[in-house]
Order: structure tokens, then C-alpha cells, then sequence
């Protein structure tokens, strides 16, 4: 088994004949394209079969693979896994040609049939079917690869990328070659097709691909190069990937952003959470400080001195639940406030910081009672050294139970008392 993805870029740019079996089968060579990538399964998925992406034109062509009502074509192609698995989404090229005996160039949005098979006993064809499953088009991904009109019969060509998840997963064995069939469902014209690769850009995996139609004369399986123009062997444009089962719960990192000073924050600390999980993360819960633990939507600041406990957790959308974190932290104010009382209030204002604090803004308010002069004040502290204390006085005058509230330098405190004139008790 290859699992390198050989999404290519074609070297060739040529128009070369599409050669036409009697009754409408064909595999066709058209020009070369840049392919840009089909859509990536899911996060959890894993691809476990490589068939070859990215050939058409000179490297390769379609063939014919349609249910009508006339009789349907079946294309196929082996497979053989090294390690049992089971094969959850699909990735294929192919779409639709003969569209302009239709409604032209564009997705006719048909839905898509899945079939596995048993080997036969010499490995050159499918021998039993033992999986047939169809899925609905609102259930694929398509993405434009190319289109192309042959100049001599005037045939159009609509070829995309196309991935899905299978209804129910195949399961395949480890060692026992399968084979695979993708076809399109819907009423001629147009018909559905499916894109192959030469030996000579991509390889052959293990036998080369066949096909059989009834209604077009081949009642046997045959080897696609007995229909290719250019005569080499040909492979089928697929590849298989396989859903593996997420045990594993988030995993969610603390980030704390605030100024440090021996280990100790003194300013603010703005929290942020970030979970990452493979199935996706669909919440995360925090508690700080013994609180209950709520939905974290955002960064969010702790502004209070002390030590701090912060626990944490996630959980992913299939269920897993990571266990509690918990990440200690402590906020010591740049600036320690203490407020006195009895001729006013007096407001001490010590730096805390190993540097000196210059322009340090100041405001206080009091509220309550009957507040007659000086109910609020502010200015500025030009200098406060490191380790020094400044004083802020705040004479209010007037009678009843009052609070008072200062800011100095974004560092909050208050206290309350009993107002008699210009005296705090």
C-alpha cells in the first residue's frame, strides 16, 4: 500500500483522439489541466489507499461508468490493504460527457454508486459483489476540474473532483485484494465517467483496471488498455481513506499576559484559553478562585491582588472530556493603597515596583449621606519613587454614613465612615 498523495501536475498539453466503441462506450483523451486538490476529509481520517489523482489528457482519459435504465457500465479496480481497516469516504475524479446531447457543460448533480467486489480466484477481474451502496448528491463534494469539447465529433467533456462519506463503512481485511466500482446514476444523455491514468504517469496498483456493459457488448471483463488509445495499461483516479475512532480529549493551553517582577504579577492579568482538538473542540469551562466553573468565550482580565487559582477544562464534539487543569498565579498592586480616617480621609500610596512611577494620576469621590463640600477630588503625583509612600488628603465636609473611593494610578480602594463636618469616624 502507497499512502503518498500524487496529486500532479500535468506536463502535457495535447489533444489526442478519443477512440469510440460501437454504442456509446468511450475512453477519452482530452487536454491536460493544473489540478487543484479535491477537498480533505475530515481531521480524523486516514487515507489507506492511494490509486493515483491529477491524469487526464495525454496521461490519461475517461471510460464510461453509468446506471441507466438501458443497462449499466461497470468500470472497476483493485485494491489490497496492509493493515484491515474500515473505508469510511471515497475520493474520485470523474462527471460527465456526451452534455451537449443534454443541457450542456455544467454538474447534473446525479447521485453516485458504490460497489465492492471479491476477487477472482487469478486477480484480474471482480468475482462477487459484496457491498452496493448509493449516496445521495447533497451528500458529495464537488469541485470543477475541467472541461473539454472534442474537435471532431463535438463531444463535451464535464470532469470534476468528487469526495463523500460512505453510508456504511466497508471493512476491508488486511491482505485480501477488492475491487471497486464508482458509477453514476441518471438517464442518457449525458453519461457518467470516471478518469484514468496511463502506466506511464502514475503507475498501475496491483492489476490493471477493467470494465464490462452488457448493453455495449461486453458481457466479460476486460482490461482497459484493449480500449485506450494510446495502448498502455490503465488505472482508475481514486483513492480510499478510513475514519479512525478519537479517544484522545483536548488538550487546552493558559496563557497569562502581565507584567512580571519575581515571579509575582504587578499589573493585571488578562487570561486567555486555547483548545485544539482533531474532532473539533466544542467548549471549555473555567473557575477562578473556587467559583463555578462557566463557558470561557473570551480573553478575560483578573484585576485583584492575592494569589489566584485558575481550573480549566475542555471538551470535544465526539465526547471526550479533558481533565481539570489548574495554573496558580499572583497579583501584587504596583501601588498599595491605604486609606485613614479622622481629619478627612487620608489616602497612602506606596510603589511597590523596583523603579520610580512618574505622573501618577489620582481621583476619589465620596458618596452618601449629606456631602456638602468636597464630595470629589483628583490630580497628579509627579513622582513617587521605588519603595516611597505619597499622601493624598481629602476633606469632605458634611454629616451621615458616606463611602469613599479612590483611583491612584488605575489601582482601586475604598472605605466607609461617619461623616460630621470634617471629621471621619
Amino acid at each position: 500500500m502507497k499512502t503518498k498523495t500524487t496529486l500532479r501536475e500535468a506536463v502535457v498539453l495535447l489533444c489526442v483522439i478519443l477512440m469510440v466503441i460501437p454504442a456509446g462506450i468511450a475512453l477519452g483523451n482530452a487536454n491536460t489541466h493544473n489540478l487543484s486538490a479535491p477537498q480533505a476529509p475530515k481531521k480524523t481520517t486516514t487515507m489507506v489507499w492511494d490509486n493515483v489523482l491529477g491524469y487526464h489528457g495525454a496521461l490519461g482519459g475517461i471510460v464510461v461508468a453509468t446506471c441507466r435504465t438501458e443497462g449499466s457500465s461497470e468500470a472497476s479496480d483493485d485494491f489490497q490493504l496492509d493493515q484491515a481497516a474500515d473505508i469510511t469516504h471515497i475520493v474520485w475524479q470523474g462527471g460527465y460527457f456526451q452534455t451537449q446531447l443534454a443541457q450542456g457543460d455544467h454538474d447534473y448533480f446525479w447521485p453516485w454508486n458504490f460497489v465492492f467486489w471479491s476477487s477472482a480466484q487469478d486477480g484480474t477481474h471482480p468475482d462477487t459483489q459484496i457491498y452496493n451502496m448509493t449516496v445521495d448528491n447533497s451528500s458529495i463534494t464537488r469541485e470543477f476540474w475541467y472541461n473539454y469539447t472534442r474537435p471532431d465529433t463535438g463531444n463535451h467533456y464535464y470532469v470534476m473532483n468528487y469526495s463523500c462519506d460512505l453510508p456504511q463503512a466497508f471493512h476491508a481485511e488486511a491482505g485480501v485484494k477488492y475491487w471497486i466500482s464508482i458509477r453514476g446514476i441518471g438517464a442518457y444523455p449525458p453519461q457518467a465517467c470516471w478518469c484514468r491514468h496511463n502506466d506511464s504517469f502514475g503507475g498501475i496498483k496491483l492489476n490493471e483496471a477493467v470494465f464490462r456493459g452488457v448493453i455495449w457488448g461486453y458481457t466479460d471483463w476486460i482490461p482497459l488498455h484493449q480500449m485506450a488509445p494510446d495502448g498502455l495499461n490503465h488505472d482508475l483516479n481514486f483513492q480510499l481513506y478510513s475514519t479512525t475512532a478519537d479517544t484522545t480529549p483536548p488538550v487546552t493551553t493558559c496563557t497569562l499576559d502581565g507584567n512580571l517582577s519575581g515571579g509575582v504579577y504587578i499589573t493585571p492579568v488578562t487570561v486567555t484559553l486555547t483548545a485544539t482538538d482533531a474532532s473539533g473542540v466544542a467548549y471549555t469551562k473555567y473557575s477562578l478562585d473556587g467559583s463555578a466553573f462557566a463557558d470561557y468565550t473570551a480573553p478575560f482580565t483578573v484585576t485583584a491582588g492575592g494569589t489566584h487559582t485558575l481550573k480549566f477544562y475542555s471538551a470535544d464534539t465526539v465526547g471526550n472530556i479533558e481533565p481539570t487543569n489548574t495554573v496558580n498565579f499572583t497579583i501584587q498592586s504596583a501601588l498599595q493603597l491605604t486609606i485613614g480616617k479622622g481629619l478627612g480621609f487620608t489616602v497612602s500610596a506606596k510603589n511597590n515596583l523596583g523603579t520610580d512611577m512618574t505622573s501618577v494620576a489620582w481621583s476619589y469621590t465620596v458618596t452618601g449621606g449629606i456631602v456638602l463640600v468636597g464630595a470629589s477630588g483628583s490630580g497628579t503625583i509627579p513622582t513617587l519613587a521605588a519603595g516611597a509612600t505619597k499622601k493624598i488628603h481629602a476633606f469632605p465636609i458634611g454629616f451621615g454614613p458616606v463611602t469613599f473611593t479612590v483611583t491612584v494610578g488605575g489601582n482601586s480602594a475604598n472605605a466607609t465612615a461617619f461623616l460630621l463636618l470634617f471629621l471621619t469616624v
